[in-house]
Formats: structure tokens, C-alpha cells, sequence
């Protein structure tokens, strides 16, 4: 027997999907009543959907399971009876797995980059102006830009010049 983490969402029919809400003292029971199984419970115009923790010898299993104890538990709550449209068992090992790993990219900002690059924030604003091989921001915010710091490292691993650029020379004429 292993643990599972299973999830049922649910839709309403779709003449109503954009109008109906489900009540949020039914969701709150159905969070209760699925307390026992670690549940946790959303819901949202027109869908609602709860995943548990289930222990049982197969997938297919702890698909059956997990939807029958769901559906069983947002009935006493009150939740409305609208169609599952997913359900989905995975191995609780593989849950926690995914869990694990960071859900943002690793992201700098510029004083951070500029100490990847070894250059002051002043030198950095000029690289990421002047050079076209320079990542995009990946955000532009009123406080500063954001580079993703693989992009900023791989920039920095290319061979450049050390020392000021040159100045511009203006062709006398």
C-alpha cells in the first residue's frame, strides 16, 4: 500500500460556469470534513475542486477511492454536484518531490548582477543599455529589472575586454 495524493476538480454545467459560486461555508465544511485526509479544498466561479492524501495498492485505486470519499464528503457539506472534469492520483513520494523544487526562477536584480559581472550597478546599467548580447530583463519593475541569474552567468562566462570601454570618437567635419 502507498500513499497518494488525490485530486478531483470539478465544473459547473456550462450555461451556468461563469455565474454560480459555490457557497464559501460548504467549501469551509468540506475542508473539515476532509481534515482526516490532509484535504484541502478550493473554490471559484463556476468550479470547485479538493485533493486528499489516500492510502492504496494501485493508481486506479486510489483514483476510485479518493473521488468517492470527495464526493461523498462535499455532498454532506452542501457543496454543488456539478461534473468532475479531472481526476488524478500521484504517488505522495513523487508530490513531495515536485514540491521540493523552487517554483520562480532564480532571479537577480541589478546590484546582484553587477556582482556576477564584477562591475559596479552603474557599469551594469550601461552593459544591459549598449550590448544586444545582454539578456532581457525578465521583469521590469518601478524599482529595477530582474535578469534571470543563468542568463546573467552565462553573459558573464563570455570573453570580454577588460577595463572602460573606449569613448565614442566624433568624426571632425
Amino acid at each position: 500500500m502507498d500513499w497518494f495524493s488525490v485530486h478531483l476538480e470539478t465544473r459547473a454545467p456550462t450555461a451556468q460556469a461563469p455565474r454560480v459560486l459555490a457557497e464559501d461555508a460548504a467549501a469551509d465544511r468540506l475542508m473539515d470534513l476532509l481534515a482526516g485526509y490532509d484535504g484541502i479544498v478550493s473554490a471559484d466561479a463556476g468550479s470547485w475542486d479538493a485533493t486528499i492524501s489516500v492510502r492504496a495498492p494501485t493508481t486506479s485505486e486510489a483514483v476510485l477511492k479518493g473521488a468517492e470519499i470527495i464526493e461523498s464528503e462535499a455532498s454532506k457539506a452542501g457543496m454543488p454536484r456539478w461534473p468532475a472534469v479531472r481526476v488524478e492520483a500521484v504517488l505522495q513520494d513523487i508530490v513531495d518531490e515536485e514540491n521540493a523544487r523552487p517554483a520562480l526562477p532564480d532571479i537577480v536584480s541589478a546590484p546582484e548582477a553587477a556582482e556576477i559581472l564584477g562591475v559596479s550597478p552603474q557599469r551594469l546599467h550601461q552593459i544591459a543599455t549598449d550590448n544586444e548580447a545582454f539578456p532581457e530583463p525578465v521583469y521590469e519593475l518601478r524599482a529595477g529589472n530582474l535578469w534571470l541569474r543563468a542568463a546573467v552567468e552565462a553573459f558573464a562566462s563570455r570573453e570580454r575586454k577588460p577595463g572602460r570601454p573606449r569613448s565614442a570618437q566624433v568624426a571632425a567635419g
